[in-house]
């Protein structure tokens, strides 16, 4: 559910690799940071518990995510500092099984009403969309290059 001052967006793309190697490679948050456009860093702080780095339009930010859910073609997490809101990525196989759809939905804004105002300013809306279309640009080469 989306709360007031939450930005939420919805990417898919097509991938020409079976879902399960898709879905392991995501399965495992620390290849975030290959795929992930604007994630500098991640560091594990516990089986289920990340803390990511990436800049943003108001600056770097340090937000932990835990890992909800790993399985089955999807990923759920929820963050739990710097920003509310959560992420999901699901890999559904397509009907001939040698290729895929990978959907990302999310949900976000920043905690601190001061940068969340200015993120909002500076279009932070916009510019998570840009990186999610980005991003799973980059895993779509990514695994058509190792599955091919």
């Amino acid at each position: 559910m989306k709360t007031p001052g939450e930005d939420t967006i919805a990417i898919e793309q097509h991938i020409e690799a079976p879902a399960s190697s898709v879905a392991m490679y995501i399965g495992d948050f620390r290849n975030a940071k290959e795929w992930m456009v604007g994630i500098e860093g991640i560091e594990r702080l516990s089986e289920d518990t990340y803390r990511l780095m990436l800049e943003s339009p108001v600056g770097r930010l340090e937000p932990e995510v835990r890992i909800l859910e790993v399985g089955e073609g999807l990923i759920h997490w929820v963050y739990t500092s710097a920003i509310e809101g959560n992420g999901e990525i699901t890999v559904a196989p397509t009907e001939h099984g040698r290729s895929c759809i990978v959907s990302y939905t999310g949900g976000f804004r920043l905690k601190s009403r001061v940068l969340n105002r200015a993120a909002r300013f500076v279009g932070i809306e916009r510019f998570a969309r840009r990186n999610g279309e980005r991003s799973l640009l980059r895993l779509k080469h990514l695994m058509e290059v190792r599955h091919y």
